[in-house]
This record gives C-alpha cells, structure tokens and sequence, in this order.
C-alpha cells in the first residue's frame, strides 16, 4: 500500500493561493507560486482543448476569466494561449508547465474536469497519465466522473485517485436524477469500480454516509472543499482529514 500521508499533511490551497484583488487569479503561475511559497499543497484544475492538450483552467467556457469567448474544448492551444486572463498579466498554461514550476516542492491535487462524454475522454485522461507518470514530486488526481477515475485506474493504477461528490445537487440534477440514484451520490456507489485512495466531499454536505463509511471502515483520507468560513472549519476538523481553503491563510488564523 502507498504511503499517502502527504496527501492530507498541509491544508491544501484551492485553484492556489489565489487573490482576485492583487491580480493573481485562480489556476494561474502566480496563484500557485504564491501557494508554494506558503508551502500550502496545491488543488488545481484541468480542461481538454481542441487539440487533446490539458491546460490548467476550471471553467469549460473563457468568458469568465479571460478575455475569450466560447467553450475550451474548440480551441487549439495555441489559440488558447494567445488569449489574456481578465485582471492578470497570468498565461494561460499547460499541465507540464505547472508540474515545472512546482517540482515536487508541494503536494498537487488535481481535478480533472469532465464534458460527461459517454466514453470518458479517454485519450485525454492517457495524456493526463503519460504526464504525470514522469513526474518525481507528490502528485494526486480526482474527479467526479467514474468513467474517467476507471480509465485512469486501467492506465496508470500507482497514480492516486479520488472520487468527489456531495449531496447538495442543484435543481437540474433532481430534474434528471430518480431519489434512488441521489441516495446512491450520496452513499458513493455510484463510485463502484473506481477503487480511489481518498474522497473529496463538499463540506457543508458533511457529515455523509458515503465518505464516513469509506473513512472508517476502508480507512480512506476525506478532504473536503472550499472550506471559507469559521463554520465550515469547525465540521471540516470534526469529518475530514484535511481542508480545501479559499479566501485566508489556515496558518495566520487559526482555530
């Protein structure tokens, strides 16, 4: 069994130690220096352009935090980089050029975002495995899509992987979602096959019977996101082992 003790040692800065207002932006170089320098383990992002690169960005459209417009994935990278980030002189980036930057100083949580394709993006998903296979430093990925966690299994099992999920579902999933398959989200069998190292939950959904059962009984790490109020921290230190932060320093203001 891997020792994954890394995985939970340090609260971990989600999108990086980011700070809209003294333009260092989510997901960005400076973000994430600003992270290491902290020695905060990093939680990032990854989207799929139009070319099969992975680039380090949360949203699936660029209006939001570029200057673009459109969806990610029908953009090439070379046009993705031409783009400017609204409020930073930031680049848009690529996932070895992240793990460059880090080299292994800090651990990374990386998120590995889906376009709920029926076949998983499995291409994109080998890309991410190749990638990461070379990289020396502490490195984790998760996702909240089964078919992308099981193509990674296949592909790269000695990479950890963790399964995400919550029970707060927004008005469109209980449109489309029977009671039943909600309880399932809920209690993460909808995870079978996945066989992940750790679990990420949403904190105000925790406590949850999925994560306790998988904590307790299988002894698999729960951290827990975005952890941004006292309240939220205080339930994060009764059910998790290790917070996703935004918006303060877990080290300057303490509980």
């Amino acid at each position: 069994m891997q020792d994954l003790s890394w995985l939970t040692a340090r609260p971990i800065a989600h999108r990086g130690f980011h700070n809209k207002e003294a333009g260092i932006l989510e997901n960005t170089p400076s973000a994430i220096k600003a992270a290491v320098e902290n020695n905060f383990a990093i939680e990032v992002d990854l989207q799929e352009t139009k070319d099969g690169q992975v680039i380090v960005f949360h949203d699936p459209n660029l209006e939001r935090l570029t200057h673009g417009e459109g969806k990610v994935i029908d953009f090439d990278l070379a046009d993705l980089r031409k783009l400017s980030m609204r409020g930073s002189t930031d680049p848009m980036w690529t996932l070895q050029e992240l793990l460059d930057l880090v080299d292994g100083k800090v651990p990374l949580v990386i998120e590995i975002k889906t376009l709920n394709l029926a076949e998983g993006q499995d291409e994109f998903i080998k890309t991410i495995a190749k990638i990461l296979s070379d990289y020396k430093g502490p490195a984790a990925i998760k996702s909240f899509d089964p078919k992308m966690l099981r193509t990674m299994k296949d592909v790269a099992p000695r990479i950890p992987r963790g399964c995400i999920s919550m029970t707060t579902l927004s008005e469109n999933d209980h449109l489309h979602l029977t009671e039943h398959e909600i309880e399932k989200i809920s209690w993460m069998v909808h995870m079978a096959g996945t066989d992940p190292h750790f679990v990420s939950f949403f904190v105000k959904d925790l406590p949850a019977d999925g994560p306790s059962f998988l904590r307790e009984f299988y002894g698999l790490p729960t951290m827990t996101w975005t952890v941004r109020t006292k309240e939220d921290r205080l339930n994060a230190a009764k059910h998790a082992d290790q917070i996703v932060f935004e918006g303060f320093n877990p080290d300057e203001d303490p509980l």
